[in-house]
């Protein structure tokens, strides 16, 4: 299976496939949403973290990525741990719903119960009950049966277990970890970006999510940092070549906004200006260098990146889980990379990521400064091909076995980065960072540090076990990476439990290659019995009739045909159990080396 050219394949025909028809709109397109550079970097620095400081959340009090719905299973609780805190993510029939993963009773794990009807439901919707004496709770949390009491239903009444808000958003299960603050959750709008809004509903099988062995802190700060893709995913996203020089800006709020109106102005966007979040700090490489310093761009890998002076390489944070990468190569037609990041405890985390590109898109309105071409009905069956036959395969496992090759690359030198800070009792005001590519990567790890200090003043019980979460340090200065057990490089590569067994389109996959496997397993005694047997015939056929008479000729013709026909299933099936068995090994493991 082609785990890393076939997205290739798929952007290069979707360049090739729309080349025509966007020609004429790439300098009009990049032109006109070109960022104004009206202030130097130091004071677009300076005014984002002092707006940062005066609207920082506490850790609890924001929107995060939980799971991808399509890994979650309907019809049981599904355990999840957000920020330290153990939850229990439930489909009442009508929506998801979150809780405490704790029973009001003896606090027995309420993602070992069930999802049931009950019968004492007015509103016909589903309860979640505790698998130790029964309790019963409702979508909000109320207990409504207690069967050990005298009267179950009235004895229930003062049991509660806390509930908490709970969106659905690109394909994302969203939670508000904190119940005190309730209310103020629907002020506050999911980081959803116009590209992705429209990608996830053609492509929802293009959403990977992965288990991570290393905090959040960690992976937000390589994931926010791209002068890393050309050594950490070389030869997959770029080449050691393309490591040079970022001249990063940092971006004040009226560029960012030209940056939001750029995404939301796209023809492959429905977005209003009610979806509108900007980040807390957004970068770009400085207008007329992304050609020479953007390693996606320099790489241009199949020739779908190339660039010009008029390209755009912008990458933001949206506090706390968003990172953005928006490029606009010189075709015109824009790509993100996006990732959602969500800290479950010290050392563990988990990533959701999607690559959506207005080059598989449709076209959600008509470019009014375009006039018609002759070649424009061509565009448009180009387009419908790409969209329905080539992206539709591709955009799934090929799509998956990519993304897993990138996160080897990160996974055990992160891991046992993580592990040499606690050893040494360093932290991140230890490192030298003396280029401006870590520009973005040193803002956040200032905003965790507010988000934390504003956490820790909340008063809330949990704040320090909140805080260690996702900085990876507890209070005291103590690293919870030392109490981790020592893991190998096969388990900090693992796929099949990080990825594959929670993953529709993987587990689907992997299901289809091993019954291909047991068939071929089954098949190949046969095929080389029937050799055996048909060349024994043959030898015969030769041996005991040398007379020249009908039958031995008869028999001797057959036998050859026979046997030749077997041996080229024999060899067939041992060359397609072969690959079969190679493309399976990449669900569960690939051994990866920077050399």
């Amino acid at each position: 299976m082609i785990s890393i050219s076939g997205r290739s394949i798929c952007i290069a025909l979707a360049v090739a496939l729309l080349a025509t028809q966007h020609a004429s709109e790439a300098f009009s397109a990049t032109t006109s949403n070109s960022v104004v550079n009206s202030r130097n970097d130091q004071t677009a620095s300076t005014t984002a973290s002092a707006k940062l400081s005066s609207n920082i959340l506490p850790l609890q009090q924001n929107w995060w990525p939980v799971a991808l719905v399509n890994t979650l299973d309907e019809h049981s609780p599904n355990a999840e741990r957000v920020l330290n805190k153990d939850l229990v993510l439930w489909f009442d029939g009508e929506d998801w719903r979150c809780m405490d993963d704790m029973c009001a009773h003896r606090f027995a794990p309420l993602s070992e119960g069930r999802v049931f009807q009950s019968n004492d439901d007015t509103n016909n919707r589903r309860c979640l009950s505790c698998s130790y004496h029964g309790w019963e709770f409702d979508s909000q949390g109320s207990c409504t049966k207690i069967p050990q009491a005298l009267d179950p239903t009235k004895a229930a009444k003062s049991a509660r277990v806390a509930s908490y808000p709970v969106q659905i958003g690109a394909g994302i299960v969203w939670v508000w970890p904190d119940e005190s603050s309730s209310p103020f959750a629907e002020t506050v709008p999911l980081p959803i970006s116009p590209m992705l809004q429209q990608w996830e509903k053609e492509y929802p099988q293009s959403a990977y999510q992965r288990e991570i062995p290393y905090g959040y802190e960690l992976l937000a700060e390589n994931v926010i940092d791209m002068s890393h893709l050309p050594f950490s995913h070389h030869e997959v996203l770029s080449s050691r070549d393309n490591g040079v020089h970022l001249p990063l800006k940092m971006l004040s709020l009226d560029e960012k906004e030209k940056v939001w109106e750029k995404e939301r102005s796209s023809i492959y966007s429905n977005a209003t200006e009610s979806d509108k979040v900007l980040p807390a700090y957004q970068v770009e490489i400085k207008q007329g260098k992304a050609q020479f310093s953007d390693p996606i761009f320099t790489y241009n890998l199949m020739g779908t990146n190339e660039a010009d002076e008029s390209s755009t390489s912008h990458l933001g944070f949206y506090p706390p889980s968003h990172i953005r990468y928006h490029r606009t190569p010189k075709s015109g037609l824009s790509s993100n990379t996006e990732l959602f990041v969500c800290p479950q405890s010290a050392g563990k985390c988990r990533v959701i990521i999607f690559n959506p590109f207005e080059g598989g898109m449709k076209k959600l309105r008509v470019d009014a400064t375009k006039s018609k071409n002759r070649f424009e009905f061509l565009s448009k069956i180009g387009q419908y091909l790409l969209r329905k036959v080539i992206l539709k395969k591709y955009m799934g496992v090929e799509n998956h076995l990519l993304t897993s090759s990138v996160f080897d690359g990160d996974n055990i030198f992160l891991a046992l980065q993580g592990e040499r800070l606690a050893k040494n009792r360093l932290d991140y005001t230890d490192y030298m960072v003396p280029s401006s590519a870590d520009t973005l990567s040193k803002m956040f790890r200032k905003w965790l540090d507010l988000a934390a200090e504003a956490t820790r003043r909340t008063g809330c019980k949990q704040a320090d076990t909140i805080v260690e979460s996702a900085v990876g340090v507890s209070l005291d200065g103590s690293s919870p990476y030392t109490a981790l057990p020592q893991q190998s490089g096969r388990e900090l590569l693992d796929r099949y439990n990080s990825h594959t067994k929670s993953c529709p389109v993987c587990s689907q996959a992997l299901s289809k290659l091993e019954t291909r496997k047991k068939i071929l397993t089954l098949a190949l005694p046969t095929f080389f019995g029937a050799t055996g047997a048909s060349l024994i015939a043959i030898i015969l056929a030769l041996s005991l009739f040398e007379s020249a008479n009908l039958p031995s000729k008869l028999i001797a013709k057959m036998s050859t045909r026979l046997f030749g026909s077997c041996l080229l299933m024999s060899v067939f099936s041992v060359l397609l159990k072969s690959r079969t068995e190679k493309s399976i090994q990449k669900f569960y493991y690939v051994e990866h080396s920077h050399q």
